[in-house]
């Protein structure tokens, strides 16, 4: 199934308790302010789905009862991260490719928030791989981010990647990327005005 849309909502998920997604194509070309795919305080599986041209991110994924799979999908060419994840969430988003994106790959914020990033390929992104800050925790496992335009993986202090220090450096792919393969900064925003 393919979804072309340049007026109207995105697709939302709030509260779905359980199913499985697959097979989507969410071309999201409109003026509005949206991501391609918004899912809320889920617990479904999302597979095989092209989340592409959103206007903020590809996927947001949000609150304090939102643990759905993420699994084996493309999210590019959006105008923000590939794949957000804050306000308490604790997915788990495996198997992805993430690129071409504005900002980052896959991006982590907020204390309480815990997603599980695993086997992730995210490359050729304005800003670098994966983000992780304002106190996110987050499993980092066998991902690989390269030809990113900064580093593999920025992250801000006070936030918590599992594995952390040199075990995070040797359990992921974080290079090549011209600024290096990992660096912790009080301002990961600051290139794009933020």
């Amino acid at each position: 199934m393919f979804i072309f849309s340049r007026r109207g909502g995105p697709l939302y998920l709030q509260c779905v308790p359980w199913g499985r997604i697959s097979g989507i194509t969410f071309r999201y070309v409109g003026s509005d302010q949206h991501a391609a795919m918004n899912i809320l305080d889920s617990s479904c599986t999302i597979t095989h789905y092209r989340a592409t041209e959103g206007i903020l991110s590809g996927v947001v994924i949000y609150g304090p009862s939102c643990q759905p799979a993420f699994l084996d999908n493309e999210v590019c060419r959006n105008r923000e991260s590939g794949v957000f994840v804050f306000a308490g969430a604790c997915p788990r988003v495996a198997d992805n490719r993430c690129f071409d994106n504005h900002h980052f790959g896959l991006a982590v914020r907020d204390p309480g928030t815990r997603p599980d990033f695993v086997r992730n390929l995210c490359r050729d992104n304005m800003l670098s791989g994966v983000l992780l800050f304002h106190y996110a925790a987050a499993l980092v496992l066998d991902n690989t981010c390269w030809d990113n335009q900064h580093w593999g993986l920025v992250m801000t202090p006070g936030c918590r990647p599992t594995p952390a220090g040199d075990h995070l450096l040797a359990s992921n792919v974080l290079e090549p990327n011209p600024r290096g393969a990992f660096f912790v900064t009080d301002m990961p925003l600051a290139e794009i005005g933020r």
